[in-house]
């Protein structure tokens, strides 16, 4: 991905040091690590590598946090980055395997010490932690036997029982089903405290298997699942319409 030219300037004429200025979408990245290479050649390349670790461990957390809660349908594996497509910024669309974006990762970072703490509320972090909670939900549905649609419908329907937002994989019929399921048909949600706590996890077990149970029942019935669809979208376009 090309992001533009820049220059490089002094950072002082008597500092001995140089600086260079980058994009602002890589604002995400200040104050991390960053190995610095030179690689000689015909076009030589100074390289700044990023140290994306905590990132990863903030993947490797919430994949914790998961098998927590969908602990009562079954064991999951040991997280695994092979599971999914990594980039360093959000995808729009995907195919196969889920995506996990650093970007994301390292602004829920900023977000979060260790220990899960909330210290400020950088732009973007809560659709930034939608988008990962998504991806790796919706790999947990794939290793628990969902498959397609299914797993996507898990993606999108833990996540808005978790932050009270959806996602975009297309689920509405079954986000509603998981809403009516989890806390009640005329209950208003009320999404975790924090998503790092093992508490919200372990209390939810029990309502997300419900869920699973659902979407695995019309995965192996989709007439039924069809029909309920249909007669949800009519019921709403009938709402609408008296609205």
């Amino acid at each position: 991905m090309h992001l533009g030219m820049r220059k490089i300037r002094s950072a002082g004429r008597t500092s001995g040091s140089v600086e260079i200025t980058l994009p602002t979408m890589l604002q995400v990245l200040e104050g991390t690590e960053c190995q610095l290479i030179v690689r000689d050649g015909p076009r030589p390349e100074i390289v700044l590598q990023p140290d994306l670790s905590l990132a990863q461990d903030l993947f490797l957390a919430l994949w914790r946090k998961i098998q927590i809660g969908l602990g009562s349908v079954g064991e999951l594996p040991d997280f695994s980055l092979a599971d999914f497509t990594l980039t360093f910024f959000p995808l729009q669309h995907w195919q196969e395997r889920p995506p996990l974006a650093y970007a994301d990762a390292l602004t829920i970072s900023q977000q979060h010490n260790p220990a899960g703490v909330a210290n400020n509320h950088p732009v973007g972090s809560e659709d930034a932690l939608a988008r990962i909670l998504a991806s790796l939900v919706v790999s947990a549905g794939y290793h628990l036997g969902l498959r397609g649609a299914m797993a996507l419908a898990l993606g999108d329907s833990l996540v808005y029982l978790v932050t009270a937002n959806p996602t975009s994989l297309g689920a509405d019929f079954e986000r509603g089903m998981a809403h009516r399921l989890f806390w009640g048909e005329n209950s208003l949600p009320h999404p975790f405290t924090n998503p790092f706590d093992d508490r919200d996890w372990q209390q939810a077990r029990q309502g997300f298997k419900k869920v699973f149970d659902q979407l695995l029942s019309w995965q192996e019935t989709p007439t039924i699942c069809i029909g309920a669809r249909d007669q949800w979208y009519r019921a709403l376009t009938v709402e609408l319409k008296n609205f």
